[in-house]
């Protein structure tokens, strides 16, 4: 089945007693300006781009939270699909309690939770036993728990102590892919950015939010002790709260000479220039579950070199390396220097 059968499927089998159309509440916004790359969107493209679909599709946010409830009351056939429920900082710490008012109301009046578990807990430290509690309580109330891999619900299920029935693996949806050659893709990255960079270099890439999971810091470390023909473009924005980390990564990146960083948010039509332009993409989580860079990489043929955690561990890829720790993270970037990169 595809991606959309399968979620489809999952959705059957909690209003299996209707033929009408199925309102769908989604949380958070879907955002719509992002078609080629907002997860949410490329998980309901085929419900929201189809007009004969059985499902209607709400993108809802917080304050919004009121609707799904107040259509609970009109149709007891309703979904609501939930993500990333979280406290990160005290202004999302506030409407929680009203989150979760809406949604025990909502399962009152017969409406199904499905809940996606994109992470165990939050990857910021902070309220971790606030966190823990709210989405141990979510998992209970779940009607389906959603993930990406059969990992991820082995450990889900073991973590929150829930049944393994309750589960439903369904892969995270591709990106699509705009291919543009390497060199044109670096002519367009310097003269935009003016990074310098040479097409016979070595370009690794760390791409994403800015954030101390994902142990850039190392990675920099590492192109410290290698020659200026490998060259590592960190991309993405400084995550809240992670300044701190990011100036640290600053300072290396000025002792070591081939570090390129480019902290800001990238627009989707600029999504494709790093993706084609580099050798190699780059993770070095500390924990991960799912890995949205990672499926973004693949769906460009990038050769990946990440740590065998999560769901990565599942992944069918045949340029896939993994590595364990530190030490075998360096090895695989010099091996990967010395064969020639990603053509060779």
């Amino acid at each position: 089945m595809t991606l959309h059968e399968k979620l489809q499927s999952m959705y059957r089998e909690l209003t299996p007693d209707t033929d009408q159309m199925v309102d769908l509440f989604v949380v958070p916004l879907i955002r719509f300006q992002y078609k080629e790359s907002d997860y949410l969107y490329l998980l309901y493209k085929e419900f929201i781009e189809n007009p004969e679909s059985r499902y209607n599709v709400h993108s809802t946010s917080v304050w919004q939270h009121w609707s799904f409830v107040w259509r609970a009351v009109r149709n007891p056939a309703t979904i609501l699909h939930y993500h990333w429920l979280e406290s990160t900082d005290l202004k999302s710490l506030a409407g929680m309690a009203y989150k979760l008012l809406c949604i025990i109301l909502f399962q009152k009046l017969g409406g199904s939770i499905v809940w996606t578990v994109h992470n165990k807990l939050p990857h910021d430290d902070r309220f971790e036993w606030l966190n823990l509690k709210i989405c141990s309580s979510m998992a209970r109330r779940a009607n389906r728990i959603h993930v990406h891999c059969s990992y991820a619900a082995e450990e889900i299920s073991r973590f929150y102590n829930q049944p393994i029935s309750k589960f439903r693996v369904i892969p995270h949806p591709a990106y699509p892919k705009t291919s543009i050659p390497r060199a044109k893709a670096i002519r367009r990255l310097n003269k935009k950015h003016g990074l310098q960079l040479r097409d016979e270099q070595q370009i690794f890439l760390m791409f994403g939010n800015i954030s101390s999971y994902k142990q850039i810091d190392k990675v920099v470390e590492i192109f410290t002790r290698m020659d200026h023909d490998n060259v590592l473009i960190v991309v993405g924005p400084v995550k809240k709260g992670q300044m701190s980390h990011y100036r640290n990564i600053r300072s290396l990146a000025e002792k070591a000479g081939n570090v390129r960083l480019i902290p800001h948010f990238i627009p989707e039509n600029e999504v494709p220039l790093y993706h084609n332009a580099c050798d190699c993409v780059v993770f070095n989580y500390s924990e991960i579950l799912t890995s949205g860079g990672v499926a973004l990489a693949q769906s460009y043929d990038c050769p990946i070199i990440a740590p065998n955690l999560g769901c990565i561990q599942e992944l069918q890829y045949d340029n896939l390396f993994l590595f364990t720790c530190q030490e075998e993270l360096e090895s695989l970037l010099v091996e990967f220097s010395s064969a020639g990169g990603r053509n060779a």
